[in-house]
C-alpha cells in the first residue's frame, strides 16, 4: 500500500499573510487543493493523511468535503506539531493505529506548500522506493557553490556534488522503523526524512525534480506559483485590436511608428500605419471605449493629424484617465511583403518608445498568408494585436 503524508502544520511566518499561506486562493481554491489533488488524482496512491495544525483544520475538512469526497480513495485529516518531524510522527503514528502499516507499505511525505509536484515525480518515487527502499525528489544546483564563515568565502566546492532536496520523499515502512529507532529524539532537529535515513546510515535514490516544484515559502513564491496554474490578477485587463489596408502607388510605408520610405504606403487617410492603429483599437476594446474611428477620423479629416503616433498617445491618455497602463503587446501581421523579420526589431524600438514599455514586453510574429488572402497575395496588409493593461499605482 502506498500512502501519501501532506505536512500542512507550518505557521507560514516567512509569507507575511494574514492568512495561512495554503489557504491563499489560486483560480479560485486554496492552495493546498492543488497539492492534495496531485495524489488524489495518481493511480499509486491507496490513501491521504493530511497533517494540519488547529488554525486551518476546518477549512481543510471543508475543502476535502467539496473536492475529494473519499469515493476513489480515503482521506483523513489530522493534527500535527510545533515542527516538521512532529507532524509526520503524528501521521505515521495514526496510519499505524488505524491501518496497521505492513513493512513494504511505502510512506509518501510531502510538503502542503509543494503544490505543483508532478505526476511523473510521484510515480517515479514510489517505484523506487518500492525497489531501493528510499527515494527523494531533488533539484540539480546550478550555480557556483561556496561555503562562507564569518561572511567571508571559505572553499568553492562543486556543484555536481550537491542538490537541493524537495519533496515527495518515499520509503519503505520497515526502512522508516529502522531509521526512527537509530535517531531517537535527533529526528526533531532535522528537516527532511531523507538527513534521518543518512543518519542511520540508510542509502536514498533521487530523482530530478520538475523546475515547477518547489517549495513556496515567499510572497514571490506564490505569485510565481499562480503564474503557473495560469492565474490572471484582477487588475490585469485585455483587448484585441485589428486593423488592414491596401498598398497604394506611393512609397513611404510606415509600421508601428517606423518609416520604411523604400516600401509601397498603405492607403488611408491617415498614415496607415496598420499596427499602432490595431494596438489602439486593441487597447480601447480594453478599456471599454469605442473603436479608434469614432475619434481618429475627426482627428484626420478634420484636423488634417494624420501621424498614427499622435492617435496612440490620445488612446494611451484615455487609459490612463482610467488607471491604466500598458502592460504586454502581442501583434501579429499577415503580409506577403515587406519580410516583417527583417524590420522587426525596428518596429519594436520604435513601439517601445512610443508606449513605455520594455522591448521584453513586445512580441511580433507574421505570415506571409501563402498567397490564400488579398494580403498573402501582396495587394496589403493586416495587423492583429493583442493587448494586456495593468491596474495603475498613482492616483493621476
Amino acid at each position: 500500500m502506498n500512502i501519501a503524508l501532506i505536512a500542512a502544520a507550518g505557521e507560514s511566518l516567512r509569507i507575511k499573510s494574514k492568512i495561512n499561506k495554503l489557504l491563499l486562493p489560486v483560480l479560485g481554491k486554496p492552495l493546498i487543493y492543488y497539492t492534495i489533488a496531485a495524489f488524489y488524482d495518481h493511480p499509486l496512491v491507496n490513501k491521504i493523511v493530511i497533517i494540519v495544525n488547529k488554525k486551518i483544520l476546518r477549512e481543510v475538512k471543508t475543502l476535502c468535503k467539496k473536492f475529494f469526497p473519499g469515493n476513489s480513495k480515503e482521506i483523513q485529516i489530522i493534527l500535527g506539531g510545533r515542527s516538521r518531524s512532529e507532524s509526520v510522527l503524528a501521521g505515521v503514528k495514526f496510519l499505524e493505529n488505524a491501518h496497521k502499516l505492513k513493512e513494504n507499505d511505502i510512506l509518501v511525505i510531502h510538503n502542503g506548500a509543494n503544490p505543483l509536484v508532478t505526476y511523473d515525480e510521484i510515480d517515479k518515487c514510489i517505484n523506487i522506493a518500492a525497489k531501493k527502499g528510499a527515494c527523494i525528489t531533488a533539484h540539480s544546483i546550478r550555480d557556483t557553490l561556496k561555503e562562507i564563515k564569518n561572511k567571508k568565502i571559505v572553499r568553492t566546492h562543486k556543484r555536481e556534488n550537491f542538490i537541493r532536496a524537495q519533496t515527495p520523499q518515499a520509503f519503505r515502512f520497515s526502512l522508516f522503523e529502522k531509521a526512527l529507532q537509530k535517531a531517537g529524539k535527533t529526528y526533531q532537529t532535522m528537516t527532511d526524512e531523507s538527513l534521518l535515513f543518512e543518519k542511520a546510515g540508510i542509502q536514498v535514490e533521487y530523482i530530478d525534480a520538475h523546475e515547477h516544484n518547489f517549495k513556496i515559502t515567499t510572497s514571490a513564491d506564490y505569485h510565481h506559483a499562480k503564474h503557473i496554474l495560469g492565474d490572471i490578477p484582477q487588475d490585469y485587463i485585455f483587448g484585441i485590436g485589428q486593423d488592414s489596408h491596401e498598398f497604394c502607388n506611393k512609397k513611404g510605408l510606415v509600421l508601428g511608428g517606423a518609416s520604411f520610405p523604400y516600401e509601397n504606403r498603405l492607403l488611408a487617410n491617415s498614415d496607415g500605419d496598420v499596427v499602432l492603429h490595431a494596438i489602439c483599437n486593441a487597447v480601447l476594446q480594453a478599456i471599454g471605449e469605442k473603436s479608434l474611428g469614432a475619434f481618429a477620423d475627426d482627428l484626420c479629416k478634420n484636423q488634417k493629424i494624420r501621424d498614427s503616433k499622435k492617435y496612440l498617445s490620445v488612446v494611451l491618455k484615455k487609459a490612463e484617465k482610467k488607471k491604466y497602463t500598458l502592460n504586454h503587446l502581442g501583434i501579429m501581421i499577415e503580409a506577403k511583403k515587406p519580410r516583417i523579420d527583417n524590420i522587426q526589431n525596428l518596429i519594436k524600438n520604435s513601439l517601445s518608445k512610443l508606449s513605455g514599455l520594455d522591448i521584453k514586453r513586445i512580441g511580433i510574429t507574421a505570415t506571409s498568408g501563402e498567397k490564400l488572402t488579398s494580403f498573402g497575395r501582396g495587394k496589403g496588409i493586416q495587423c492583429l494585436c493583442i493587448a494586456s493593461l495593468k491596474r495603475s499605482n498613482n492616483d493621476r
